[in-house]
């Protein structure tokens, strides 16, 4: 073959691949299988490292004691000097009976307490149950009964709303000034000289993946919260640093992560102490999220990652410009429930050249951000190319009967079937060992209701992951709506995640929740969305029907029921709860401040007396 024979023949070869390659995303296939194999290895090294104390008190101690450990307003401990406070407290415990195994109520603010409690009682391989400090009276109560705790250590801030006859400590090592002991109760409050100098104990507890480390209770925002029983495995796995962070070291370590999030909530546990562990990196800690103080804090504490969650990222886009928008070192944003409408004013409007969008956070281990290389586009929770769904054995998504809500199966084999692209259905995870399941605590029901045996072939088990997603023909993959978050109107099936989308890019649109309402009158459920807008109020409902329809939004889906209200309620976690939402009347006598509208025809007109009472009969054409 003559040179330019050759010449000509590589160009075309490298054309073909380069146009395979953008077509197929073969090179991003390639790139995450490489990954997935690396950080596979980097787990089974961790645990055969920690040996026979698999704890995330052993990952703390393998740090170098010169280490920066924690950054709380101002000040900071390096890991040798936050070992000593850990000690000190666990052979307390330990003195007090404590032994491994056992649940210990942690009803603790974001502080140092917290972060030394949790070690201490991992180091004697006790049980965390990290208690929502939201909670009061009865629900309180019922999460304390589930987590089998007889012990309870609060902060100083939390203690008078604990009640019962638990054995109660309170921990205050300096970050509670000017909060007194109560009088009168049979509450111990420990201060610093009250923990045994120098610690005496025994040798850290052994512990194997298997063993529990910690309860993490679910929102209850669908009902009572459930305690998901936190495995030493599931730490070893966030603990475990992406292969995103360990292809370029220099750029993303050392780790130094801010949260403002509570640290009883999964993704602030998991991303902001395990992933801090694991990586020998800094957790920057806020004690509660603050819109006007966030950008501050990142900036003083020198963070290069910050963590969010739900519609924290939409508070600080629609907070007033601050002097530290883009004064921070920050180059990565992780966390889960960004918008897609926000997502681009967020990181362009804060100079974060990097957001990691992850998919679950305590109830399962089969996630899409295993699909991919964890920095997704706007919207989306994880890429899958044509080499990475041939090869994938572990995460699929399955069609679902729309009539009943459950995963559909062939009449003849019996067995479940693999949805297509561009077709909604619901993401699942492989089992591939039960002992390492997340279960919820003392709740064999709620745990089986999560899983599915006999899906592809006979004795297969799979956890279901509750939420209808799709992978487009793209190979991205996009959340679709939360199961059990559709209604249905006029025969038709309508979602309460994309009809919140539609209106989502309407311009005064600050937030928004759908969900379906039960009217006495009509069969099945009248769409209803709750809006807070920063637009005239009168303006933007007159044009509210046509400007849907630009979006191309069907008439089945339309709203028939609008609340405009100041601000839409959000509990610690940032989660939107649609039962309060549900529970409020549509009288406007009893509506308080909010505004609410009907649709008539095609227009919204405010719903008063006459028009309620129409609607109430059935009269209506809804």
């Amino acid at each position: 073959m003559d040179p330019v024979t050759a010449v000509v023949g590589t160009s075309a070869a490298l054309a073909a691949g380069a146009y395979l390659n953008a077509k197929w995303s073969v090179g991003i296939d390639v790139r995450n299988l490489q990954h997935d194999r690396a950080w596979g290895k980097r787990l089974g090294a961790l645990i055969e490292a920690l040996g026979d104390t698999v704890t995330i008190y052993h990952m703390f101690v393998r740090v170098s004691p010169e280490v920066e450990a924690l950054w709380f307003e101002g000040k900071t401990w390096s890991y040798g000097e936050l070992k000593k406070d850990v000690d000190r407290l666990a052979a307390f415990l330990e003195a007090e009976g404590i032994k491994k195994g056992e649940s210990v109520a942690v009803f603790t603010t974001n502080s140092p307490e917290m972060y030394i409690t949790v070690l201490a009682l991992s180091k004697l391989s006790a049980v965390a149950g990290l208690i929502n400090i939201n909670l009061r009276d009865d629900t309180l109560k019922y999460c304390l009964e589930v987590s089998t705790a007889n012990t309870i250590i609060s902060t100083p801030d939390l203690a008078s709303f604990v009640v019962g006859d638990r054995r109660h400590f309170t921990l205050n090592l300096g970050n509670f000034d000017g909060i007194s002991p109560l009088p009168n109760t049979s509450i111990t409050y420990l201060t610093s000289n009250d923990l045994p100098t120098p610690a005496t104990i025994s040798l850290p507890a052994k512990a194997t993946p298997r063993d529990l480390s910690a309860l993490i209770f679910t929102s209850g925002t669908t009902g009572k919260p459930k305690a998901c029983a936190i495995r030493n495995h599931q730490m070893c796995v966030t603990a475990t640093p992406t292969s995103r962070d360990m292809s370029n070291p220099k750029k993303y370590f050392p780790l130094r992560t801010y949260s403002p999030l509570p640290l009883f909530h999964g993704t602030a546990f998991f991303t902001g102490i395990c992933a801090s562990l694991g990586a020998s990196g800094t957790l920057c800690l806020a004690r509660k999220f603050s819109s006007s103080r966030f950008f501050k804090d990142v900036t003083e504490c020198k963070a290069t990652r910050i963590l969010y969650v739900g519609e924290l990222c939409r508070y600080l886009v629609t907070s007033p410009p601050g002097p530290y928008d883009k004064a921070h070192n920050c180059i990565v944003a992780a966390g889960n429930g960004l918008r897609g409408e926000i997502w681009e004013k967020f990181k362009e409007r804060f100079n974060i050249p990097e957001i990691r969008e992850f998919y679950r956070s305590t109830e399962g281990l089969a996630k899409f951000d295993n699909m991919g290389s964890g920095a997704w586009g706007a919207g989306k929770v994880g890429f899958a190319g044509p080499i990475r769904r041939y090869m994938e054995t572990d995460t699929f998504i399955i069609k679902v009967d729309e009539s009943t809500g459950e995963p559909w199966r062939h009449p003849t084999t019996g067995f479940c079937e693999k949805v297509g692209l561009g077709e909604p259905g619901e993401a699942i995870g492989r089992v591939k060992s039960r002992a390492l399941l997340t279960e919820y605590l003392n709740n064999a029901k709620a745990t089986n209701e999560k899983l599915l045996s006999d899906v592809f072939t006979k004795g297969d088990m799979w956890q279901k992951m509750g939420d209808l997603v799709v992978m487009e023909p793209s190979g991205w993959v996009r959340f679709h709506d939360r199961m059990g978050d559709t209604f249905r109107w006029k025969g038709e099936n309508v979602s309460a995640g994309e009809v919140r989308d539609h209106i989502a890019k309407l311009v005064g649109v600050q937030d928004a929740v759908v969900y379906g309402v039960k009217l006495a009158s009509y069969d099945g459920q009248a769409g209803a969305a709750a809006l807070t807008i920063d637009a005239p109020e009168g303006l933007f409902m007159k044009d509210l029907y046509v400007s849907l329809k630009k979006t191309g939004l069907p008439g089945y889906a339309m709203p028939r029921l609008i609340r405009v209200t100041k601000e839409i309620e959000a509990n610690a976690t940032f989660k939107k709860s649609k039962n309060d939402l549900i529970k409020k009347s549509w009288k406007q006598a009893e509506a308080g401040t909010d505004k609410l509208y009907w649709l008539d025809g095609q227009t919204y007109r405010p719903l008063d007396e006459v028009a309620w009472g129409g609607i109430e009969s059935g009269r209506a054409k809804l």
